[in-house]
């Protein structure tokens, strides 16, 4: 028996219940929104929140199974574009520490740099204290670069501290990393 491969396969407007199962599937502890509403969902890709200039949207697959969703955003009004890129993950519960999201990004970093030539850096954030996707985010090769305190806020206006990642185009195609300089 094989382990099941993660592919990212870029979202369809026929996959559209895809992307609203997996998003109302469970909640999301770990951000602004943690529980979200199709009817709100629907809306949001009607007007171009998923897919559309500047921003792209994966369903993350295991095997035959639909198990995350990737959002790729602020990557500018062409290829040519050098701003920074930003993305979103979200795995199921069933499927968070089994190394889906890892593969993911990972993946995703790929993409990005193998498709945007003007990219030079691409950003993360998360909580602070999100601990498994801090470790998904130096696992694939992102750096922490910043420490926002109390930026992170709740629906109940709870206030969190955030961290900054990011991974350089030079350390992704040398394999390598480099630290920050925190003396300068």
């Amino acid at each position: 028996m094989s382990i099941p491969v993660v592919l990212l396969s870029e979202l369809k407007d026929s996959e559209i219940e895809d992307l609203i199962s997996v998003l109302t599937s469970c909640t999301w502890p770990f951000h602004s929104t943690p529980v979200l509403e199709r009817e709100k969902l629907l809306a949001q890709y009607k007007e171009g929140y998923f897919n559309g200039e500047g921003k792209r949207t994966f369903l993350i697959k295991y095997g035959i199974e639909t198990v995350g969703v990737i959002r790729l955003f602020d990557l500018g009004e062409n290829k040519e574009d050098d701003e920074t890129p930003l993305f979103d993950i979200k795995i199921k519960s069933e499927y968070r520490g089994k190394g889906i999201g890892g593969d993911a990004v990972r993946k995703l970093v790929d993409l990005v740099f193998n498709e945007y030539p003007n990219k030079y850096r691409f950003d993360a954030t998360t909580r602070a204290d999100n601990t498994a996707m801090r470790r998904v985010f130096e696992k694939s090769g992102f750096v922490k670069e910043a420490h926002y305190r109390q930026a992170w806020p709740d629906r109940e206006g709870n206030k969190y501290d955030c961290a900054g990642y990011s991974i350089l185009r030079q350390d992704w195609k040398n394999k390598t990393i480099t630290p920050v300089d925190w003396e300068k």
